[in-house]
Order: C-alpha cells, then sequence, then structure tokens
C-alpha cells in the first residue's frame, strides 16, 4: 500500500469515527429524554468508545502519513522532525487543535461517571468536523468567499454526521420500544430525531450543492475528470439515501405505531441501508477529497 492510499484509508476511518461519535452524543444526550438518556449512553457505550479511540488513533496517523510524504517515504513517519515541519503547515496549523480534541474526547469517554462527559465529547467532536472546514478544498477562497464556503461546509459536515451518526442508537431506540417501561420515552427521542432529521437532510443536499459550487462554479459535467466522476457518484448515492430516508419516515414510520413486527423488521433494514449507502459516500468523499478538481 503507498502511502497516498494509506491516507485515504485513515481518512475514510477518521470521519466515520468522528461523525458517528458525535450523531451518537446527540443522540443519547439531546434527542433522549431525561430518563432514557443514561439507558441509551450505556448501551452505545461501546460504539461511543471506539469511535472516540478511532478518531485519536486516525487523526495522529494522518500527521504520520502527511510526514512521510512530505519527507522520504516511510522511513521517516515516525521523524519527529519531520512532523515538526508538517506541524507549521496550513494543514498542521488546524491538525494540531484536531488531535488535542480526539485526545481530550477520548480522555473524557474512559473517565466512567464523568458528569457531562458525553455531551463535552460530543462538543468536541462538532469542533473537530467544524476544523475539516478550513482545509483542503473547502479553504480554497479567501476575503467573504472563503467565510461562506468555510461556513456551508461546517454546516455541511455537521448535519452528516447527525444524520450518519444517529442510525445505531436509533437502532437500539427501536428497540426499547417493545418495553412498555421505556416505549413512551423511546418514541418521544425517534419523533425528535425525525423532525431534526428533516432538517439535517434538507441542509446536507442544499450545502453539498453549494460545496461544488464553491469549489467548481459550474455544474460537474466533465466524466473525464476524475474528481468530477467520483463527486457526481456521490451525489447519486446521497439521493438514493434521500429516497429512502423519505420511504422510512411517510410510509415505515406511521405503520410503526401498530406494533407490526413485519415494519419494524423492514425499518431495522432500511436504517442498516442507508448506514452501507453513508459508508460509501465517506469512502468516495475520502477518495476525491485528495484529488485536484481541475
Amino acid at each position: 500500500m503507498s502511502l497516498a492510499s494509506l491516507f485515504v484509508l485513515c481518512r475514510f476511518v477518521h470521519f466515520i469515527s468522528v461523525m458517528q461519535l458525535f450523531g451518537a452524543c446527540v443522540f443519547t444526550r439531546l434527542l433522549s429524554p431525561q430518563g432514557l438518556s443514561a439507558l441509551l449512553a450505556r448501551k452505545n457505550q461501546t460504539l461511543i468508545l471506539t469511535s472516540a479511540c478511532l478518531s485519536a488513533l486516525t487523526a495522529l496517523l494522518m500527521v504520520a502519513v502527511q510526514a512521510g510524504v512530505m519527507g522520504n517515504g516511510w522511513t521517516d513517519m515516525l521523524n519527529v522532525n519531520v512532523w515538526l515541519l508538517v506541524l507549521t503547515t496550513t494543514f498542521g496549523e488546524v491538525w494540531r487543535w484536531h488531535m488535542l480534541m480526539a485526545l481530550v474526547a477520548l480522555l473524557l469517554i474512559l473517565i466512567d461517571g464523568l458528569p457531562g462527559r458525553f455531551l463535552m465529547a460530543m462538543l468536541l467532536s462538532a469542533g473537530m468536523l467544524i476544523g475539516q472546514a478550513l482545509i483542503g478544498h473547502a479553504a480554497m477562497h479567501e476575503g467573504t468567499l472563503g467565510v461562506l464556503q468555510r461556513t456551508n461546509h461546517a454546516v455541511h459536515l455537521l448535519s452528516a454526521a447527525y444524520w450518519f451518526g444517529s442510525l445505531i442508537p436509533l437502532l437500539t431506540c427501536m428497540r426499547l420500544t417493545h418495553q412498555p417501561a421505556t416505549r413512551p420515552e423511546a418514541i418521544v427521542a425517534l419523533l425528535r430525531f425525525s423532525t431534526l432529521g428533516h432538517a439535517a437532510v434538507a441542509l446536507v443536499v442544499l450545502t453539498g450543492i453549494a460545496n461544488s459550487a464553491f469549489i467548481l462554479q459550474r455544474w460537474p459535467t466533465d466524466i473525464h475528470s476524475p474528481y468530477e466522476l467520483l463527486l457526481v457518484c456521490k451525489a447519486a448515492l446521497v439521493t438514493v439515501m434521500v429516497a429512502v430516508a423519505i420511504y422510512n419516515r411517510y410510509w415505515l414510520v406511521p405503520q410503526f405505531a401498530h406494533h407490526n413486527e413485519h415494519t419494524q423488521r423492514r425499518m431495522i433494514a432500511v436504517c442498516w441501508l442507508e448506514f452501507a449507502l453513508a459508508l460509501l459516500v465517506i469512502a468516495l468523499v475520502s477518495l476525491f477529497a485528495t484529488l485536484s478538481p481541475n
């Protein structure tokens, strides 16, 4: 595996873990009623901890890979001097804070019983997502246009992270609707997720279109450009995800209240389908974000 391929892989795992950490913390701490919040947090503890571990590990590994790219290859991945050089670049100036937030989030999750740890981890993961808007293609413009582009990209990432990161906690919450003691609060959490989900999906689509406009300043019609071809593939997958989400919300959810086991199984299958499609989208983004849009 080349260093370039390893960097794409690290980006892929890092995006997944940070978005999962953000979405899981939002669902368990903000969307869930107080009585259900602690239970959901316990049931998703492994998911949240794994996400925090992977986000911290890959944040460090991405600097190591960059050191190898800037230096003499694999041998310089652990060269402290090259690391320091990487941290003086535009990427490095942002990534210093990114790594710090990832490590602090991991430490918070590891301190079992610490009040507000999931809320603080949510804020830190939000900070990591916003930081992504300060580097790469999202930072190609300056001045007012640059501020608009960075803000738009930050909203895009936060909305996508809410949508993707909430899917697994959503499945946990759906299972709790089978228990009389937790059913009322679980339904409240599901309704809150659905309400905010409308806004999140709309923002993902609108900011995604705006992102393309900021970067390309035209429609992605050049099929000979790897960047534009992958961008079109991403847009197609997101379109499928939106269609699946609409089917889930307006066809399956109304039937869910009747305790129809067949409907519940279909809802679970639809959630996993959305999760798989989201992984494909993140994989494409991790790849074409390293390519030149020209």
